[in-house]
C-alpha cells in the first residue's frame, strides 16, 4: 500500500472519468473525492482542505473556469488542474493566466 500523499478533488459531469481518475490516484497513494457539478465540489471544499483539483471545463450549472474563479476566491493557494476533452491552446493559455495550475486534454 503507497504511503499517503495528499488530498485530491477530481471534478467532472463524465462517471467514467471521475471513477477512472479516483482509481488511478487511490492506487498512487492519494486521498481522491469526486464531484459530478462544480457547485458540489465548492461544498465540498469549504468541508475540507484538498491539496489539488482536477476540474473539467465543460460541465453542467457552473463551468470549469467559472468553478475556477470561485475556488481561487474561495482559497487562493489551491493548486487547480483544468481538464478537457475540447482544449485549445487559447483555452490553455487563459486557465493559467486566470489561476490555474496546469491544463491536461483528455
Amino acid at each position: 500500500m503507497p504511503e499517503y500523499k495528499g488530498k485530491i478533488l477530481v471534478v467532472d459531469d463524465e462517471q467514467s472519468i471521475r471513477e477512472f481518475m479516483e482509481l488511478l490516484l487511490t492506487k498512487e497513494g492519494y486521498e481522491v473525492r469526486t464531484a459530478s457539478l462544480a457547485t458540489e465540489a465548492l461544498k465540498l471544499h469549504e468541508r475540507e482542505k484538498f491539496d489539488l483539483v482536477f476540474l473539467d471545463i465543460q460541465m453542467p450549472q457552473m463551468s470549469g473556469i467559472e468553478a475556477l474563479a470561485a475556488f481561487k476566491k474561495m482559497d487562493p493557494t489551491i493548486e487547480i488542474i483544468i481538464i478537457t476533452a475540447f482544449g485549445t491552446t487559447e483555452i490553455a493559455i487563459d486557465v493559467i493566466k486566470k489561476g490555474a495550475y496546469d491544463f491536461i486534454a483528455k
